[in-house]
């Protein structure tokens, strides 16, 4: 369910094990240690993992980056190089540090640097050349022009179901391959924070129900914010399949209304569903909203891999 960007390509995922989306290994190569980078605009996560399945923090930073202008943060498409480049800059400088160096790094991006669209799904398209063309088609219809270049990825879905699709500026992926072979290291994983979320989220909720922990199960759908400084991503699920997905340039305080605005547009009364909340960054506030009932997430450290993570789009 976790699309990534293993390698620099500009074409979509053809659902080859040997392509650039393949599943995660288990465990990380045996004896090195993983680093775990949240790429964001207004700040970087650095987190080293050892130990056995690496389940051990050996360290971690936050790092602060000059806040971007304005004029970059637009929804319309793509950021320009700038709201990016400060972040990768800064990086550079960071794995310079040797509490970095001798790892296996894996990159999640922020929000601010993906764009998502939800693929609605079409019997009539059998090739893998009419899926990517009709993937690539839903992009510029929701974004414009600037689509055509981008690296797009499928999340793999369900017989009939619509899927979660993302799309990055190649020029970001490239930087990022260079920032880190500059450093000696090779990046083979680069994760959209949505999709990370989406999992850990399912499997936080499946270890809670596991416990007694329930929470609102009669509920027909759920809706799920994932929460980054300026940046909301609004997902609404009914039945089980998802309906809407839309991201914002909001602050927290203005989450139920954009949860209100989004139902309204796909349709749905998500009134009486409960609101799942993801906490990307460290040390993020708990959410109050009144009325709802409210379940909090927030990224599993160390992260822990599990089978189909990963998985190809067909």
């Amino acid at each position: 369910m976790l699309p990534r960007w293993s390698n620099i390509s500009s074409g979509l995922s053809t659902g080859s094990a040997s392509g650039l989306l393949s599943r995660l290994p288990l465990i990380g190569k045996l004896g090195r240690d993983e680093l775990r980078v949240l790429v964001q605009p207004h700040q970087l996560v650095l987190t080293r993992l050892g130990g056995w399945r690496k389940q051990r923090v050996i360290c971690e930073d936050v790092i602060t980056i000059a806040r971007p202008s304005p004029a970059m943060a637009g929804d319309a498409g793509i950021p320009a190089p700038a709201i990016w480049q400060a972040a990768l800059t800064q990086l550079a400088l960071a794995l310079r540090d040797q509490a970095w160096q001798a790892c296996e790094p894996r990159v999640v991006l922020s929000n601010h640097l993906v764009r998502y669209v939800l693929i609605p799904w079409n019997a009539s398209l059998s090739r893998p050349e009419e899926k990517h063309a009709f993937v690539r088609h839903c992009f510029t219809q929701a974004y414009g022009e600037p689509a055509r270049q981008w690296d797009l990825r499928v999340s793999p879905a369900g017989y009939g179901q619509a899927a979660i699709a993302s799309g990055v500026d190649p020029a970001l992926l490239q930087a990022l391959q260079h920032c880190f072979a500059e450093a000696g290291m090779r990046l083979q994983h680069i994760h959209p924070l949505l999709m990370q979320a989406i999992n850990e989220t399912a499997r936080q909720r499946s270890k809670r129900a596991g416990k007694g922990k329930r929470g609102n199960t009669s509920a027909s759908g759920l809706c799920l914010a994932v929460l980054e400084q300026g940046r909301i991503a609004v997902l609404l699920q009914q039945d089980k399949q998802w309906r809407s997905v839309q991201c914002h340039s909001a602050h927290v305080d203005a989450l139920p209304a954009l949860i209100q605005r989004d139902a309204i547009l796909a349709g749905l009364d998500s009134q009486p569903w409960p609101v799942l909340i993801y906490s990307a960054e460290p040390g993020a506030p708990r959410v109050h909203i009144s009325g709802r009932a409210l379940q909090q997430f927030s990224r599993e450290i160390p992260f822990v891999r599990q089978p189909g993570l990963a998985e190809t789009a067909s």
